[in-house]
């Protein structure tokens, strides 16, 4: 009679109908993995097999399978929230035995370990104290210790000094007198030069140069003016003709352009304004040549002033950035430059707090060379190291600046990178977390350390993995070992900080399979009310 094996359909059906209904249960489960009831049918043999004509005995439960498919993935405000987007488990330590799961909802213990709500405590690579990642599994802990200052050690800085600013504190010659010892006689003969007397001029850098003035006669009562650099030994022709047919020679100024040069280049043209006002002019007369030319009253140029950093017109430009003691006491460094009286280079004065930190006070700067190019020459890379006494008890500070990524060209001043390696002491503000699970603690200071690396696990078989509630699951046999690595590595998928993967249970799947079940059952009851309609008309056969 197929009472049993009607039975055994609505045992089916009703073990179907509890998966559903645990599956459903936990439609909003973090982390939970739906399973699926897989049948057998029965059939009644021996050791020789089922005869050919054998009929079915029933059904039974083969096995009771859990779905490892992605969850959907929602966000929070918890960063310590753990979401993993492909495959791989959070390995998790429950009291030394390591447990798996894909619940990531975790807190902080009272010892500082992340852990979840059980208790059990992730794992993971842990760092050394200097933020490194050892290679050695463990827990994962928080430290909330302030972290130790440090003095600063190394600065690097990048600009550009505007190569086209005149020399603070110099000025260049601009306009001379020439004095009635300069005659200008007629007699004297046609393209003979008459050179003065050599006299001195300040260039761009307030450096003083030898120069001459030499008159040429071209023809009646007109000559010619040039302004020759005796250091470069260029010469610089007057602006106009001089014209000597009147009492005064006209015009009454004479304007040269000089250029002044060096073996490192031309500088700046300076336009020198020769006053003619006083020059002699002699007609002419039998008694001959008398021309006479001497050296030239130059009226105004000053050489460089000293450097004074509380005088802005003695430097051209300045830095300012904050640098740590050894007891992480901040310390205002600050950097003048300057031209100096030599092409292409430039004077840097280094001041902490208001006081001398390059060496004593009233010394001269380091110097800063730069090529043709405008790039550096020397010193290169870093200025000689910096030492001094910040006070307060603290260590000597020695620091070398980095100054490979500063130009001298014609454009204005301008700033890139002033960056240096010390720090105060700072407290944890938070932590972040990265896709690839390295968890990274932010200090107030600006300051961040590597705490260690999220471990995730795999499996050959996870549907082998043995349950063991609170969404949590052990190694088996049937599941393989745990093969453990880093997320984004082996196969393993990616880690998303502040979400949770949510329950991969699809409602409008499971209540159509509560339907097919439901009639499943309903058949089944069926057949066994027709099998004791048969059975009750045998019965009644007489």
């Amino acid at each position: 009679m197929p009472f049993r094996t009607a039975l055994s359909g609505l045992n089916a059906a009703s073990a179907e109908l509890r998966v559903i209904g645990n599956n459903v249960a936990n439609a909003s489960t973090t982390g939970f993995k739906k399973s699926r009831a897989e049948f057998a049918d029965i059939f009644a043999s021996s050791n020789l097999g089922a005869a050919s004509n054998a009929i079915g005995s029933g059904v039974k439960i083969a096995s009771v399978t859990q779905q490892f498919s992605q969850g959907n993935i929602g966000f929070t405000d918890n960063n310590l929230d753990l979401a993993v987007s492909g495959q791989g488990m959070f390995v998790l330590s429950d009291n030394g035995v390591n447990v798996y799961t894909r619940s990531g909802a975790f807190g902080v213990d009272r010892g500082g370990f992340i852990s979840n709500s059980t208790g059990q405590i992730l794992q993971g690579d842990i760092a050394d104290v200097n933020g490194n990642l050892t290679n050695t599994t463990g827990d994962l802990r928080l430290d909330f210790s302030n972290i130790s200052p440090q003095a600063t050690t190394e600065a690097e800085v990048a600009f550009n000094l505007n190569s086209s600013l005149a020399v603070p504190g110099a000025t260049p010659s601009s306009s001379l007198t020439v004095p009635n010892t300069t005659i200008l006689d007629e007699d004297r003969g046609v393209g003979v030069p008459l050179v003065g007397a050599a006299f001195n001029m300040r260039d761009n850098y307030g450096v003083e140069r030898s120069v001459q003035i030499e008159y040429t006669r071209t023809g009646a009562n007109t000559w010619t003016a040039l302004l020759r650099d005796n250091v470069s030994g260029n010469t610089f022709p007057g602006s106009a003709p001089i014209d000597t047919s009147g009492a005064n020679a006209s015009p009454a100024a004479l304007n040269f352009g000089w250029v002044p040069a060096t073996a490192t280049g031309a500088q700046d043209p300076v336009t020198v304004s020769a006053s003619l006002t006083a020059m002699t002019l002699v007609a002419a007369a039998a008694d001959g040549d008398t021309s006479a030319g001497t050296a030239a009253t130059v009226n105004n140029g000053s050489a460089q002033i000293a450097f004074d950093e509380t005088n802005a017109t003695s430097y051209s430009h300045s830095t300012s950035m904050t640098i740590f003691d050894s007891q992480g006491t901040p310390h205002l460094l600050t950097s003048y430059y300057r031209k100096t009286g030599q092409a292409n280079q430039w004077e840097v004065f280094t001041f902490s707090n208001g006081n001398r930190a390059d060496g004593p006070v009233g010394s001269a700067g380091q110097s800063i060379q730069f090529d043709t190019s405008g790039q550096l020459q020397t010193p290169t890379p870093s200025l000689p190291a910096i030492t001094f006494n910040p006070g307060g008890g603290a260590a000597q500070i020695t620091m070398d600046v980095d100054i490979s990524g500063v130009t001298q060209f014609g454009s204005a001043f301008s700033i890139s990178s002033l960056t240096q390696d010390g720090f105060s002491t700072g407290q944890l503000s938070g932590i972040d977390i990265s896709d690839t699970g390295i968890v990274l603690s932010r200090f107030t200071n600006g300051q961040t350390r590597i705490l260690g690396q999220v471990q995730l696990a795999n499996f050959t078989n996870p549907q082998g993995l043995r349950q063991l509630g609170d969404t949590a699951w052990s190694e088996s046999f049937e599941s393989g070992q745990a093969v453990v690595s880093q997320p984004g590595s082996s196969g393993l998928g990616l880690i998303q900080s502040g979400a949770l993967e949510g329950s991969n249970v699809d409602l409008t799947e499971q209540l159509v399979g509560m339907i097919t079940a439901q009639r499943n059952f309903q058949a089944n009851s069926q057949v066994i009310s027709t099998a004791d309609t048969i059975t009750q008309a045998i019965i009644n056969i007489r």
